[in-house]
């Protein structure tokens, strides 16, 4: 990869050629940064610390938006491409107080020393990276690095916001449903996302799997069912979708330590 440095250790690589190996599989070290990555063609498999990852543009273009908060190992284990079309763009995380907005996106995090977002970019974005691997020109190719990030801070940002509709649609729908014996694929086909889509969203948003989300809210509205509208342990089941009173009377001991008939008030005797 041909990469040019600037000052501010700004650094903008392109990589454009036909590959079918590992370029080089020693483990090296990179330093704390942000960096944009950018598949136009080929798929890349490789490693940051412990954590793995995939880039494929063999059917559509790939970006992977990172920050790293130490040094952290970097191994590449597989790269094909015929050609091989990459950029990076990396920087020092002081500079993401000079993006728009003075922050990065909604980001994953892997563990404490690793955060980071991979997405299929928008049209706008994948003409820059066009214009950034045909440049010649240097100078060029800092500005569009520039713009290249700034503008995939953007095509992040749209895409939290779109990311955020989906998952209160489904919580929606769960909660609109809970009666119902619903299962996770039910809510990812009533909301018209795929399963493993609306699962990694939910994870990302409410910190939990979705099949963990509707469990707990399933025993919550069996809860109320109980204790603020004075329904029967069979009633509170059926209203929250349970298939045996025994299945529901299961769930509330595992969530809250008692028996669904110690849930209920005790009756106040008249003098």
């Amino acid at each position: 990869m041909a990469i040019d440095r600037f000052p501010g250790n700004l650094r903008v690589g392109v990589l454009n050629k036909r590959v079918d190996g590992v370029l080089g599989n020693d483990p090296r070290k990179a330093e704390p940064k942000v960096s944009l990555l950018c598949l136009l063609s080929g798929f890349q498999k490789f490693r940051l610390g412990t954590q793995a990852f995939e880039l494929d543009a063999r059917r559509q273009p790939h970006a992977m938006l990172f920050h790293s908060k130490v040094p952290l190992s970097v191994v590449y284990e597989v790269n094909l491409g015929h050609p091989l079309i990459k950029t990076v763009v990396s920087l020092s995380p002081e500079w993401i107080d000079m993006l728009d907005g003075g922050q990065l996106p909604d980001m994953v995090s892997a563990d404490a020393t690793l955060d980071y977002r991979l997405w299929h970019p928008a049209p706008g974005m994948t003409a820059l990276v066009n214009d950034l691997v045909e440049s010649t020109s240097r100078m060029c190719r800092m500005t569009l690095g520039l713009d290249l990030l700034n503008h995939a801070v953007e095509d992040l940002r749209a895409l939290s916001q779109n990311d955020r509709a989906r998952v209160q649609r489904a919580r929606s729908f769960i909660h609109q449903n809970l009666h119902r014996s619903i299962s996770s694929r039910d809510v990812a086909q009533a909301c018209g996302i795929g399963l493993r889509t609306l699962q990694r969203l939910f994870a990302d948003h409410e910190g939990t799997s979705l099949g963990a989300y509707l469990r707990l809210r399933r025993v919550e509205a069996g809860r109320e069912a109980i204790v603020g509208l004075g329904l029967s342990v069979a009633e509170a089941a059926y209203r929250a979708g349970y298939s045996t009173p025994e299945n529901f009377a299961t769930a509330i001991k595992r969530a809250y330590g008692v028996a669904p008939s110690q849930l209920r008030p005790p009756e106040e005797t008249s003098a």
